[in-house]
């Protein structure tokens, strides 16, 4: 590296006001500045070593909503496979329910005792058959619901649920039988079909329903 070579400097025996003082006056030198030489080639050279930024490829919207209805037709599907839909009647299914329960002495309540019990309208379903006990001491019980379709299921089971709720605490404290009776209830839903069943053969009552679909 040269080293800098700085002009000699002028001496003024006096200045313009003639004050008599000497003034020394240096011009500015500018000194030259080493660079590393990685800076020097980074300088020449920004952009060498990066990458380009790539954007993610995005879906058009439409995409994405056939693609979701897809998805819920396929979901659709596979439950109809699952659990087919059953063009049985439901008074056939509700009498092979019944003889398998052993409800000896029991009959088919009226349409009021639905609601009553239930808070439904078996004229909003294909039907709505009820077997329950005269006496408010009896726990025995039996509901068979055929659907129209498949978004009834869950408000008959909610009601059902209340149903037994309300069973479970009018019988607390001194109906011990029946509580036990209630706690061992069957509820199942099999296509278009929701069953309910209280009694010492629950179990039987759920075989004959699926084989009567």
């Amino acid at each position: 590296m040269k080293r800098p070579s700085f002009p000699k400097r002028q001496e003024n025996q006096s200045d313009e006001t003639g004050s008599g003082k000497i003034q020394i006056r240096f011009p500015k030198v500018k000194l030259p500045v080493r660079e590393e030489p990685e800076r020097q080639t980074a300088r020449q050279n920004p952009t060498e070593g990066t990458q380009p930024r790539r954007e993610l490829p995005r879906l058009p919207y439409h995409n994405i909503k056939y693609a979701l209805a897809a998805l819920l037709l396929l979901f659709a599907v596979l439950d109809m496979a699952n659990d087919p839909i059953s063009s049985a009647g439901i008074e056939s299914v509700a009498k092979q329910v019944v003889k398998a329960a052993e409800f000896q002495g029991m009959e088919q309540a009226e349409a009021r005792m639905v609601k009553r019990f239930y808070g439904l309208n078996p004229k909003d379903y294909e039907g709505a058959v009820l077997y329950a006990p005269i006496d408010n001491m009896d726990a025995h019980e039996m509901f068979l619901v055929k659907l129209k379709d498949n978004s009834q299921k869950k408000q008959v089971q909610d009601a059902i649920r209340e149903r037994l709720d309300t069973q479970l605490k009018s019988f607390e404290g001194y109906g011990a039988e029946q509580t036990a009776l209630l706690k061992k209830y069957v509820l199942l839903e099999k296509g278009n079909f929701v069953l309910y069943v209280v009694g010492e053969h629950a179990s039987d009552a759920q075989e004959a329903f699926v084989k009567s679909l």
